[in-house]
């Protein structure tokens, strides 16, 4: 994972070190080491330390090219440095994950199959079929953050991505098939399925032992007629997600047919068994 980070940073600061010395390998000075410097620092410092990434702050750089002392050379120049550090950036999703890790009382993952993971970011999912203390699909999806090598408010720009990419839906394809497989009394169809956003807290504490962490979280419903909700209801989804310093996200989802018994909305024996096994 370390190894991952560094490669993750050193992307977008090579093109603009190649870019810098592509503009200034003739006698004519078309960018200064002075603007160079800034926008390394915007890199190191985004993605370490500005939530989001320096995405933003490059992009608002964008807008004060001419002034001060960087009115020195070329605004065109300046812009394309601007530009290409922005796409090398974007690069870091196509950096490799690490591999999702389950409890050892989970077994061996059900599938270790990518079909329905988006191809960008890069992404590892793997979905277990649980049997206690309930029957329950789990899914562990590591996941590349590549606007940003820090965790601060990444559970937001994570669910924020999913649902512009709409990979939402996707992500559950293979957890519903697990579950189709795991019992007869189960028959949703994964491709024509809806998922309903339930109004609840986005955030919970789960405490138990040694686990004392406030985890970000989200629930939905799977529906197969969006416009009748409540009779057509065939599983209760909970999702929690960890950013990690890195340039890494985990998402953990857990969907359970709506004939389930247990009033524990929040899944608290997977998602504490789940942080233990990360200790």
């Amino acid at each position: 994972m370390v190894v991952n980070a560094i490669i993750a940073w050193l992307i977008p600061a090579i093109p603009v070190a190649a870019l810098w010395w592509h503009f200034n390998k003739s006698e004519e000075r078309l960018i200064d080491k002075e603007w160079l410097i800034v926008i390394f620092c915007l890199l190191l410092l985004g993605t370490w330390f500005i939530p989001f990434g320096p995405i933003i702050p490059l992009l608002f750089m964008m807008g004060v090219l001419g002034w001060g002392k960087l009115y020195s050379g070329s605004k065109k120049h300046r812009s394309i440095f601007v530009a290409v550090s922005i796409v090398g950036i974007l690069l870091t999703g196509f950096v490799p994950t690490s591999i999702p890790v389950g409890p050892q009382s989970w077994g061996e993952p059900l599938s270790k199959e990518n079909l329905n993971t988006a191809i960008y970011p890069a992404t590892e999912q793997y979905v277990w079929l649980l049997g206690e203390p309930e029957l329950a699909a789990v899914s562990i999806t590591t996941g590349r953050t590549p606007w940003a090598l820090n965790p601060v408010l990444g559970e937001i720009g994570i669910l924020g991505l999913i649902s512009i990419t709409g990979a939402d839906k996707a992500r559950m394809q293979s957890s519903i098939e697990a579950l189709n497989e795991g019992s007869s009394r189960v028959n949703i169809d994964p491709e024509l399925f809806e998922l309903v956003d339930i109004d609840s807290e986005s955030t919970h504490h789960y405490k138990r032992g040694d686990i004392d962490k406030v985890m970000h979280v989200k629930r939905q419903q799977i529906v197969m007629d969006i416009d009748l909700p409540l009779i057509t209801l065939k599983a209760d989804v909970l999702t929690v997600i960890q950013a990690e310093w890195g340039g890494e996200a985990t998402v953990l989802t857990i969907v359970r047919p709506s004939f389930g018994e247990s009033n524990d909305v929040w899944a608290e024996d997977v998602v504490i068994e789940w942080l233990e096994s990360l200790e």
